[in-house]
Parts: structure tokens; C-alpha cells; sequence
């Protein structure tokens, strides 16, 4: 069966788009709302800007960890729910959710009484630390916020239901630009607050969120509607089992290249506040230049989980092949269109010095001619390996490529052959040249080809109807 031929067939083209597009703009939004982070106080200097994209990046590591956790609760949403298992659906969910506090708690403490150290990790500008430290205390109280949000997503989007979580997010961003324009400049009685202001509109925007997530689930969603019972019984060996085997090869992966990234950041910061500062700007825009791609891999890692946990193996090889064809030409030509177009919007972000704006138009190019490769990793990992539980290779190629590819050459070229900073930045192309030859090979075995529900026999009394 060729993907060519299942594309023909109107009712899967609509199953990707309709997957697809709702992430795709949920994520383009979220990546909106980092630019407008960094944009809304470029006005005060390289110093702000590097501030907060410097804490960001740092948040942007317990995210991730996050992100893992929510990945091992869609990996096994996805099947049981392709297999017609809501009551593990939503003892999964359950699960889910008691893990990622008992995993971020903790790590929200430790940023708080950390801020400073973690910022001087990055910089030795007294003003960037300064600034940073601020922007990362307040911002660590949305760190277990954010992990619940992350969850249901996750699981939200497995059970095929894109389009609630993007109004959840759209709400949300709308009323974090509003905080940020006021609490960062000040007015109606409240001082500007600078960068701290923009780390308090995201506290604020992050509990209406999670205050309007949760409820409206509970009320509205009987898919997704927990109660107590479901919290003890997804405590069963059998899903712990299960859910711990999915999440802690991601949560160690995660984790390490989670590292491994911050330090690309890490690496800018100690070689001056321009290149810190030009990775601050692009991190926002190469989050916006593949949000598209990033709700593609959603759709490809929910469409091939549910076709795994039916059984259905011939049509999710055929979806695999054809995902990891189309998504990295489409990225390629979209950055070309953008590649054409940098030099008449990059000049007007924020009230950059003439070499930072050189710089980054520098690096700009580098990633518009060069990322296909991380898209094609993208469906490779997320929306293919990781469907079928192929987790444990996952960790092994990432951290080999990232660990003794990436970041060597990274560092080589920024302090042994101490190259322009340009040249640094496109050493980190190496990783995905890395990945990708690795994961032409795994998916070409074909070990991701399996259903995780199998074996996992009913749990007759406690099976629930959807609206039960």
C-alpha cells in the first residue's frame, strides 16, 4: 500500500488536517507569545532581551522534562484509544497527572531557591543576571501549571480532539499579551515592571489556563472526566508497569538533551551578550518555523498510535513512509519562502545594534536552509518510533548524536578553532545529520510495528462508559 494512493482517500486527508492544522496554529501561537516576550522589552537593550531569552531557554529545559511525561501519557492514549479502552484512557490520564507532580514539585523549588545560579551559568553580565534571576524566579511558579496543561493536551489530542485545546491556548496567550503590554510598561496604578512584568503576565495567563482547562474538562468532557476512583485505580501494577516502561527512557531523554540544548544557549552566552542575544531571537522563530511541522508530527504520532492499537500495521507503515517524504520537503521549501523574505522583516525586530542584526540575519539563513533536517527527525522520533513504544532507541540516538556529535563540534569551533560565531551556530546541524542517518535505519527495521495494548487484558469491573 503507498501513501500516494491512501492520501487519495478524502477521509484520511481530512483526519491529518484535522489533527494537524489546530496544533499547528496552537503551537505558531505559543511561539507568537516567546517573540512577543522578547520583542515587548527589546526596547530596553541587549541586556532584557538576553534576560529573557536566557530564562526562557532555561524553562524551556523543565518543559521538555514535561513534555516527556506528557508523550508517555499520548503514546498509550493513543492506543487504548484506537482499541476501544476508555477506561484505560482515562486511568492513564490519571496516572499522568500524579507523576508530573510528583516529579515537578520538587524542581519548582529548586529553580526558585537556584535563580541566580542557574543565570550565571549563562552570562557574567551583572544586568543579565539580574534581570534573568527575576524573570526565572516568577516564571518557576508556573512550572507544575504548565505540567498539568501539558498532560491533558497530550491526552486530548490522542483521543483525536485538537481543536479544545487550541482555544484553551488562544485565550490564554491573548490574555498574556494584554499583562505583558501593561505590567512591562506600566499604567492604570501599576509601575512598569519591566522583564519582571513579563514573567508575571505569564504566571497570571498560565492559572486562568489551568483554572479554565481543568473545570471545563470536567464538566463538559466525559472522555476525559476524572473522579477519585479513577485516580486509585490507575495505581494498578499492570498501567504502572506499562506507563513507567513509555516514560522513563523519554523522561531520561528529555532530560539529557534538554541539557544538551541549554548548553548550545550556554555556549552563545560565554562567547559575548550579541550571540546570547541572537540565539534569544531566533529560538522564538524557528519555534514559529516549525509549528506547522510540529502539529504534522502530532498528527502522524496519534494517526499511526491508533492504527497500531487496532491492528492496522500495512496502513501505519504506508503513513510512516509517506510522512517522512512530504513533511521535510515542505519545511524545505518553507524556508526558502521565509530565507526570501528575512531581509525585509528581520530589520524591524525590536531596536537591535547593527552587528546584532548582521548576525542574526547570519544565522537566519543557516536555519532556513538547514532545518528540513530537524523536521525529518521530528516525524522520524515523535511521530513514528516513539508510537509504537520504540522509546529506549529513541534515548540512545539522541544523546549519541547530541553528546559526541552536536556538541563537541559546537564547542571545538567556539573555543578550539574559535570560529565567527555563524560557523559556531551551524555546527549544530551536525546532531541532526546524525539523528536522521540513525533513524532511516531504525524505521526501515520495522520494531516500531507493534501494539502495546496486547496482553493487556479488560478490566471488567472497572470498565466505565464515556459519559459515565
Amino acid at each position: 500500500m503507498l501513501f500516494p494512493n491512501l492520501l487519495s482517500r478524502r477521509p484520511l486527508v481530512r483526519e491529518v488536517w484535522g489533527l494537524a492544522i489546530p496544533v499547528a496554529i496552537q503551537s505558531a501561537l505559543v511561539s507568537a507569545l516567546g517573540m512577543a516576550d522578547v520583542l515587548m522589552v527589546s526596547h530596553l537593550g541587549s541586556e532584557a532581551v538576553a534576560a529573557v531569552g536566557l530564562g526562557s531557554k532555561i524553562n524551556f529545559v523543565f518543559i521538555l522534562l514535561m513534555a516527556a511525561l506528557g508523550t508517555g501519557c499520548s503514546i498509550l492514549v493513543a492506543q487504548y484509544w484506537g482499541a476501544g479502552r476508555q477506561d484505560r484512557v482515562r486511568h492513564t490520564l490519571a496516572l499522568s497527572i500524579l507523576a508530573g507532580t510528583l516529579f515537578m514539585l520538587p524542581l519548582t523549588l529548586l529553580v526558585i531557591l537556584n535563580a541566580d545560579q542557574l543565570i550565571m551559568l549563562g552570562t557574567d553580565n551583572s544586568q543579565v543576571i539580574m534581570q534573568g534571576s527575576s524573570y526565572l524566579t516568577i516564571t518557576a511558579f508556573t512550572l507544575w501549571l504548565t505540567q498539568i496543561v501539558i498532560i491533558y493536551e497530550a491526552a486530548l489530542r490522542a483521543t483525536g480532539d485538537s481543536k479544545t485545546p487550541l482555544y484553551y491556548a488562544t485565550f490564554t496567550i491573548g490574555l498574556n499579551i494584554i499583562l505583558n503590554v501593561w505590567l512591562i510598561n506600566g499604567g492604570l496604578g501599576v509601575p512598569a515592571m519591566g522583564v519582571a512584568g513579563a514573567a508575571l503576565a505569564t504566571l497570571l495567563a498560565r492559572m486562568a489556563q489551568v483554572m479554565w482547562m481543568f473545570f471545563g474538562q470536567q464538566r463538559q468532557s466525559p472522555r476525559l472526566h476524572l473522579s477519585r476512583r479513577h485516580f486509585s485505580e490507575a495505581l494498578t501494577p499492570t498501567l504502572v508497569k506499562r506507563y513507567g516502561s513509555m516514560s522513563w527512557p523519554l523522561l531520561v531523554n528529555f532530560t539529557l538533551w534538554s541539557i544538551g540544548s541549554l548548553s548550545y544557549h550556554l555556549i552563545a552566552g560565554r562567547l559575548g551578550t550579541t550571540p546570547l542575544a541572537v540565539m534569544s531571537l531566533l529560538s522564538p522563530i524557528e519555534s514559529m518555523y516549525h509549528s506547522f511541522f510540529f502539529g504534522v508530527t502530532n498528527a502522524c504520532s496519534i494517526m499511526i498510535g491508533q492504527r497500531l492499537g487496532r491492528g492496522q500495521f500495512a496502513e501505519a507503515r504506508a503513513l510512516a513512509k509517506g510522512f517522512m517524504i512530504f513533511a521535510p520537503l515542505g519545511s524545505f521549501g518553507l524556508g526558502l519562502i521565509l530565507l526570501a523574505l528575512s531581509p525585509f522583516f528581520l530589520p524591524l525586530i525590536g531596536n537591535l545594534d547593527a552587528e546584532t542584526l548582521r548576525q542574526t540575519q547570519w544565522a537566519f539563513a543557516i536555519m532556513c536552509l538547514g532545518f528540513w533536517l530537524k523536521v525529518f527527525n521530528m516525524v522520524s522520533i515523535q511521530g513514528i518510533l516513539r508510537s509504537g513504544g520504540d522509546t529506549k532507541f529513541c534515548l540512545y540516538l539522541d544523546m549519541s548524536a547530541l553528546w559526541f556529535v552536536g556538541l563537541p563540534l559546537t564547542l571545538a569551533a567556539a573555543f578550539w578553532w574559535q570560529l565567527p560565531f555563524t560557523f559556531v551556530y551551524a555546527m549544530i546541524l551536525a546532531e541532526e545529520g546524525a539523528k536522521a542517518l540513525g533513524n532511516i535505519w531504525r524505521v526501515r527495521q520495522q520494531k516500531w510495528v507493534r501494539n502495546l495494548t496486547a496482553g493487556d487484558a479488560p478490566d471488567t469491573a472497572l470498565q466505565v462508559a464515556v459519559a459515565g
